[in-house]
């Protein structure tokens, strides 16, 4: 499937090794999950960890904090909080000249804002067929909590706690119940109705799959078979949907769904979706409706396949309400609606503001994760800690070193190209710079590829004295890891969308089969050491993204090397966290690693001098809170005077 594609081999390695891993698992998924609901949820909530425990432990501290009203309906502007000082901007539409109770709807936002059509029209259509119904922003897009909230960047720095960032646009969703539940005109005894489109659809199932209060489910242009969209297309969609474990587990759309069975089910789709094809959809309803029968509720399943595009139309509320009606067997009360959008006027996005406290959000809440998380890690990793998280099997597959360009000898060093298969379906292209005496070596690894240092006399042809005949040499060995320099994946056509890139399909799709490709390139490391072990007197070198995997090999390695040079590297992972922007590749990223251990601790254990060279933030600017023995402000002259000096004499002070 994926050799059809123009791109040479080394571009197609990391996307078609990521991409046969998950179609691996979801072919196994497919063979156990349907039938195991129960399993699938508990499954499901384990991505969540301490979610529902911190929800029941936070008050809520709701607030009214505007109100107003429409056509049919009045509205009230409320905050309350979901995490601890993280707070909900809900408005809940009311009925106009209906006596309460009225049942509730909890009407999720997708990658919007509360105040577009898709989500405040069906709320005001809800309201005025006789429902509660509450809506509010998610994390980040276009609403109101936006700063610290970018579900791709702030929500990919969630992984470094072990988390998913779907807890925050989940644990709002749960929140709403709870609030919802608790207003004295709602009546919750048949439970809680979620619905919405795109990523609002998503929370809505996921919120289901968590906790039972929810008794009818709607979700709408959000499904897809995960092996479509998201392997053979590089829809990357987003870390809050890719929770880690969840390819590795099997886990597709359809268990997901089959997963809520006997709950009442009313699947929605846009017949001209952009994004999730209507045909795959089709196919997997028909799926899922045969498991409802098979259990016995085939009358709880539906399909509605809409006119239109990626959008949650009138058309589509009305056919909930209906749908509602039937399984909480409701009154039909007077006519419904029709579902003209003229009769339903759009409110000012102003009127609907609540104004949440900014100081909260994804990042600063998994800031205060991190910080727990450190105080209560072991001082140092052990070698079995650092082998498990980064998926070191109990029988890695020896190296097998393939071909080899023949020796050129150029100036005072002979020249070679290697390709050494590291683990089936990877091979790394290595360069081997050797002056063809004992002498140290210089070990090298380069965010920009391995010839970064090379072409044009760059700084490693000096470190190694290429054009020095008189001078002390050294050897140097500098590799691709997997999705940098040679093997960097070239980009498909949904990684040309603002949100997308190669990086974030490696990092969103390698957390979710719980093999992140960071982990993947220490075992290359690994396997490069066993494969060319390293000499007497070898530095090991790191520039940019590439410094932690120099680090873990180190630190796996322990006193394997005479020196470790990091320059330009990540201070820490925790110093990835500390700044709203974050400009570096999100596959750096290591799922769980800050429960583990930080960089400086893999540096405590590596047995060598550990070099610390304008350590940066995750702003890629000088980190405040350096490691212990940095240094910032290095020229490039002052790094080679190191470098040279580790190799060729007594190291200097820097």
């Amino acid at each position: 499937m994926m050799s059809n594609h123009p791109f040479p081999e080394p571009h197609e390695m990391l996307r078609r090794h990521l991409v046969a891993r998950g179609h691996a698992a979801l072919a196994a998924g497919a063979g156990r999950w349907p039938a195991a609901g129960a399993d699938i949820r508990t499954t499901f909530a384990n991505y969540y960890d301490d979610l529902k425990i911190l929800l029941t432990s936070t008050p809520l501290r709701a607030r009214v904090v505007g109100t107003g009203h429409g056509p049919g309906y009045r509205y009230e502007n409320i905050l309350f909080e979901s995490h601890p000082g993280w707070e909900v901007n809900a408005t809940l539409f009311l009925p106009a000249g209906l006596p309460p109770p009225y049942p509730p709807i909890i009407m999720s936002v997708g990658h919007s804002a509360k105040t577009e059509p898709s989500y405040q029209l069906p709320c005001q259509y809800f309201a005025r067929a006789g429902f509660a119904a509450i809506t509010f922003d998610p994390p980040g897009m276009a609403g109101e909590k936006q700063p610290g909230n970018d579900h791709f960047a702030d929500g990919v720095r969630c992984y470094l706690t072990g988390d998913t960032s779907s807890r925050y646009f989940v644990g709002d969703t749960l929140r709403c119940i709870d609030y919802l539940l608790g207003r004295p005109e709602v009546d919750g005894r048949l439970g809680v109705a979620a619905t919405g489109v795109s990523g609002g659809g998503h929370s809505s199932v996921f919120a289901a799959l968590l906790d039972d209060r929810i008794t009818v489910i709607s979700p709408s242009c959000c499904y897809a078979p995960q092996a479509g969209l998201v392997l053979d297309l590089s829809y990357a969609s987003c870390p809050e949907t890719l929770m880690p474990g969840r390819l590795r587990d099997g886990l597709d759309d359809f268990d997901l769904c089959c997963a809520l069975a006997p709950r009442p089910l009313l699947l929605m789709a846009g017949r001209e979706d952009e994004i999730f094809n209507i045909g795959e959809t089709t196919r997997d309803a028909a799926r899922i409706a045969t498991h409802y029968a098979a259990t016995g509720a085939a009358d709880r399943f539906r399909f509605l396949a809409d006119e239109g595009g990626h959008a949650y139309s009138l058309r589509q509320a009305r056919e909930f309400v209906r749908w509602l009606r039937q399984w909480w067997s409701l009154p039909a009360g007077g006519p419904l609606p029709e579902p003209v959008e003229a009769a339903f006027p759009l409110l000012d996005p102003a009127a609907m503001q609540c104004r949440p406290n900014p100081a909260v959000h994804m990042r600063s809440l998994t800031l205060d994760r991190a910080a727990a998380l450190a105080e209560s890690r072991p001082a140092a990793p052990t070698i079995e800690v650092i082998r498990r998280l980064n998926g070191f099997a109990a029988t890695l597959p020896p190296p097998a070193i393939g071909a080899r360009s023949p020796a050129q000898r150029t100036w005072f060093h002979t020249w070679q190209e290697w390709l050494v298969t590291t683990e089936p379906g990877i091979t790394v292209p290595v360069t081997l710079v050797d002056p063809g005496a004992a002498c140290p070596a210089l070990w090298h690894f380069d965010e920009a590829g391995r010839m970064a240092g090379l072409e044009r006399g760059g700084w490693l042809t000096e470190a190694i004295g290429h054009l020095d005949r008189e001078g002390p040499k050294a050897c140097l060995l500098t590799a691709d890891l997997r999705g940098r320099g040679e093997t960097t994946m070239a980009p498909r056509p949904f990684e040309a969308v603002c949100w997308g890139g190669t990086d974030r399909f490696a990092a969103y799709v390698g957390a979710a089969l719980g093999d992140a490709p960071e982990a993947g390139r220490l075992r290359d490391a690994w396997q490069l050491a066993q494969a060319l072990p390293p000499r007497p007197r070898t530095v090991l070198s790191a520039t940019g993204a590439a410094g932690p995997v120099a680090l873990h090999l180190a630190a796996l390695l322990p006193g394997t090397f005479a020196a470790v040079v990091l320059h330009n590297a990540p201070a820490s992972y925790a110093a990835l966290l500390t700044t709203e922007a974050f400009a570096w590749p999100h596959d750096l990223i290591l799922p769980g690693v800050l429960r583990h251990y930080d960089l400086a601790q893999l540096a405590a254990t590596a047995g060598c001098p550990v070099y610390w060279l304008n350590p940066l933030d995750g702003a890629r600017r000088p980190a405040g809170d350096a490691p212990p023995g940095s240094r910032q402000g290095v020229t490039d002259a002052e790094h080679l005077a190191l470098v040279r000096d580790l190799l060729l004499s007594t190291p200097v002070e820097i």
